[in-house]
């Protein structure tokens, strides 16, 4: 005959000496995901604010510049220009001599050159819209790179509206429009 031990029964509750561990914090997820994301933002606000606000009002492109004063203050509003006529925009001009152009398979485009008239390097950014109507047919947008104080650059500024006709067609357009772009 065989031997039986005796089976043994498993242990009830935890080891001698084991503690549970410690509550775990409370995570402060309003805090992370509301709190800080909003205050981020104001800060944000202010620092934009401060900036844009900065320059005083007699520099280039404002109402009291002589050389521009039909130029709003306001760069960012639209103001009427004619093709070829230079126009001033905050701390840029574009100059004398620019043109509406087309080529085939492109559409249309203008070129011209664009002269940094501030104190201060920076980056000429701005569009110029042909309008029919109200309906914008045409919608140009010009980038240069960081210009120097009284530098010139040549600048070519591609079409953002999609289905472009010819605007050099005769009654393409009735009106155009330069603002800055931000």
């Amino acid at each position: 005959m065989s031997q039986q031990y005796p089976q043994q029964q498993p242990a009830q509750g935890p080891p001698p000496g084991w503690q549970p561990p410690p509550p775990s914090k409370k995570k402060h997820r309003f805090r992370n995901f509301v709190v800080f994301p909003f205050l981020g933002l104001i800060v944000l606000i202010i620092v934009i604010v401060a900036a844009s606000s900065g320059g005083g009002g007699n520099g280039p492109g404002t109402a009291t510049d002589d050389k521009s004063s039909s130029v709003p203050a306001d760069r960012g509003q639209p103001r009427p220009v004619a093709v070829g006529k230079e126009f001033t925009i905050g701390k840029h001009r574009l100059d004398n001599g620019w043109k509406l152009e087309y080529q085939q398979y492109l559409g249309s485009k203008v070129t011209g050159t664009v002269t940094n008239v501030s104190k201060s390097t920076s980056t000429a950014i701005f569009h110029i819209k042909f309008l029919k109507g109200n309906a914008v047919v045409g919608n140009m947008q010009c980038v240069s790179n960081d210009l120097e104080p009284a530098q010139q650059e040549a600048v070519e500024c591609q079409n953002t509206v999609s289905g472009d006709t010819n605007l050099l067609k005769k009654g393409a357009y009735d009106k155009v429009t330069a603002e800055a772009t931000f």
